[in-house]
């Protein structure tokens, strides 16, 4: 492990609470961000937060992250270049690994940081680039531990930045041929997936509509060798990286107010009377835990149907730890003060969810009695309560 060495996470986006840990676990970490009222979430896990620009000066490192989502511009990305640019000090190391299109390390970032340092790249300060690739510990348990991609616009950078990362990754090290490559590697690794979980969400409308069972199809077609299997997240927030192309992705937005209108339909199929009923939604935050911010598409999802008159209490299981009261302007509800519900929407599985199994949705239910979606369909089947109906995406 290096020695002496303080990091500053430069940015409070969606993986910064997830990186500040896992380097918390190793070196001294400082998170940076302008916006105070980012801070709850580092205290709560007593990560050092501060919005004074500052402070920076103390660090000789700066892990630039950034937000996945269109709204993170490269004005944002040129606006922290500047701010660390007129704090850092000789000899610092600036890692970028917010996603940006190839070349925009070193033709934007570098330049903006020369200017406002005085320093000149790759003499008096080092820069390198990473993909972000940060899991939850929940997530660790459930998926293979990935190879960190590291890119220094050097050899010796490149070596640094190996042991830096090599504590904290226990999936190995990935040296890539240059920033350019890795800016490249991760625009394609966000397109793959996001691309692949659209057309999930697609066909598990589709066989929805045809009361065919999703996770039945995926389960029967991943016997074929090469087959890639992808789960549909219908309720997730899953937009297009790059500007200009996002009118034609299948938004949270969209899915959430499909997904609610289904739940509609089944309900007053079973003659349950709408504007009477009560109905429980059970995550709001992303199940990944890189961040605390609420999924779109579950937002949509309780607006369309509290506009159909239902009477609608949102928990969350993390949010349950005393980290907020309120998510995405959804007022919040512990666990245990949720009152007895006709139906249950199993939003988001975070793990509590998951171990909890049936015991839990029938305290949720009106006499243990009721409908409960499951939109991931990972609730055992072969265990449901006889008086519990179920419904999967």
């Amino acid at each position: 492990m290096m020695e002496n060495v303080k990091i500053a996470i430069v940015g409070a986006g969606e993986n910064s609470l997830l990186a500040a840990t896992a380097f918390g676990a190793v070196y001294p970490v400082i998170v940076f961000d302008p916006d105070r009222s980012k801070r709850a979430r580092f205290d709560e896990k007593g990560i050092v937060f501060t919005d004074q620009a500052g402070e920076l000066a103390e660090t000789g490192i700066f892990l630039i992250t950034g937000s996945k989502r269109p709204a993170y511009t490269l004005d944002a990305l040129s606006e922290l270049c500047r701010i660390v640019g007129k704090q850092m000090k000789k000899g610092s190391v600036l890692i970028f690994e917010a996603p940006v299109y190839p070349g925009t390390t070193e033709e934007i970032c570098i330049p903006l940081l020369e200017q406002h340092s005085g320093f000149a790249a790759g003499k008096e300060f080092f820069v390198g680039f990473v993909p972000a690739r940060w899991q939850s510990s929940e997530a660790q348990g459930k998926l293979a531990k990935m190879r960190k991609v590291i890119a220094g616009q050097s050899g010796p950078v490149t070596d640094y930045l190996a042991d830096l990362f090599a504590p904290i990754h226990e999936g190995g090290i990935y040296k890539a041929k240059s920033i350019r490559v890795a800016e490249a590697a991760q625009l394609l690794e966000i397109a793959q997936k996001e691309v692949n979980i659209a057309l999930m969400n697609e066909v598990a409308l589709t066989l929805n509509q045809q009361g065919i069972d999703t996770h039945d199809v995926l389960e029967t077609a991943n016997t074929r060798r090469g087959f890639i299997k992808i789960e549909p997240d219908p309720l997730g927030d899953h937009p297009v990286p790059w500007h200009g192309m996002d009118q034609f992705w299948c938004k949270g937005e969209q899915k959430g107010r499909q997904v609610a209108q289904r739940v509609i339909k089944k309900l007053i199929q079973n003659e349950v009377i709408i504007h009477e009923a009560r109905i429980t939604v059970l995550g709001v935050t992303r199940e990944d835990g890189a961040s605390e911010e609420a999924e779109a598409g579950v937002i949509d999802l309780v607006s369309e149907l509290r506009e159909y008159g239902m009477d609608v209490q949102v928990a969350d299981a993390r949010l349950e730890l005393g980290q907020s009261e309120c998510a995405g302007g959804v007022l919040l509800t512990k666990q245990e003060e949720l009152l007895p519900a006709v139906s249950v929407i199993l939003a988001v599985p975070h793990e509590a969810y998951r171990k909890a199994g049936w015991k839990l949705y029938e305290r949720l239910l009106e006499g243990k009695a009721g409908y409960v979606f499951d939109v991931k369909s990972i609730l055992e089947r072969d265990e449901k309560p006889e008086k519990v109906t179920l419904w999967r995406m």
